[in-house]
Parts: structure tokens; C-alpha cells; sequence
């Protein structure tokens, strides 16, 4: 089994994990994206909904587990090819939350570039562009080194 270990700066990381974390908060009770569905079946859509919707909250909290009391101790998180696949959607569903609670007027070009002056991003949104573009790396890294598809090959 691969294994990835991240070293982090913790007092760098620990604002990023208060929009992270409020960001979970907010998706506990909804989906990032809403689900659509051909069905016009109201139980269906509902039991399907609901199971889409525990995916996504146990996904946010294998993410938010990395950063318990070992990360505040170490400055480190580990990540393997155990819990990628749930790591790189729970990301995901926190990019998306982050998004679209704070960063909506900004450019797409701003939010894929890798290296955005810090002027470049209003001082009231900073915070939680850092935030979604730390997730970001987090999915690179797993994918760069991780690589989740790999076994299905």
C-alpha cells in the first residue's frame, strides 16, 4: 500500500481549517451539488439523496480526520491508498462549498492559477481562497502520487 506523508506549517494551515471546517458544517444537512434525477419517484429521490448525502459527510470527515490532535502534535498528515478515493471527493464537496459561499466573484482564471499574488485576491476573500486552493494541492498530491485509478486499471 503507498503511502504519502505531508509535512505541514501548522500556523498556516490552522486558519485554512476554520473555512474548512465551517464549510463541513454547512454541508452536513446538503449536498454540494444538487442531485437531479429522471425519476419523478419523491421516495426514490429522497432515499437516493440521503444516501448521497452520507457519502459525502463521511468523505468531509475522513478529511477533517487528518487534522485531529497527531497534525497539532506533528505538523504532519498522512494519506495512503486506503482513503484516497474518499479524500479526494470530500475535497471536492469543500472546494465546491467554499466556492460558492465565498468566492463567487472571482474569475475562473484566478481560482485555477497556481500562483495568484496575494493582491490579486480582496483581503475579506483571502482566507478562503488559500483554503480552496490548499485542498487543491491536497487532490494533486493524491493524484500525483496516489493515484486512485491505478487499481482499477
Amino acid at each position: 500500500m503507498k503511502r504519502v506523508e505531508i509535512k505541514l506549517n501548522i500556523s498556516a494551515v490552522a486558519p485554512l481549517l476554520d473555512i474548512i471546517k465551517q464549510a463541513a458544517d454547512d454541508l452536513r444537512g446538503q449536498l454540494a451539488i444538487r442531485a437531479t434525477f429522471p425519476e419523478h419517484d419523491e421516495e426514490f429521490n429522497e432515499t437516493w439523496t440521503a444516501e448521497l448525502l452520507a457519502g459525502q459527510n463521511s468523505d468531509v470527515r475522513e478529511l477533517l480526520g487528518l487534522f485531529g490532535s497527531e497534525f497539532f502534535a506533528e505538523g504532519s498528515i498522512a494519506i495512503d491508498s486506503r482513503n484516497s478515493d474518499s479524500l479526494l471527493r470530500g475535497c471536492s464537496a469543500l472546494r465546491i462549498q467554499i466556492l460558492s459561499h465565498w468566492l463567487q466573484g472571482i474569475p475562473t482564471d484566478l481560482l485555477e492559477e497556481e500562483d495568484v499574488p496575494p493582491e490579486a485576491i480582496a483581503d475579506a476573500v483571502r482566507v478562503p481562497f488559500a483554503a480552496y486552493t490548499f485542498l487543491d494541492q491536497v487532490q494533486k498530491i493524491i493524484l500525483e502520487h496516489l493515484d486512485p485509478l491505478a487499481a482499477e486499471a
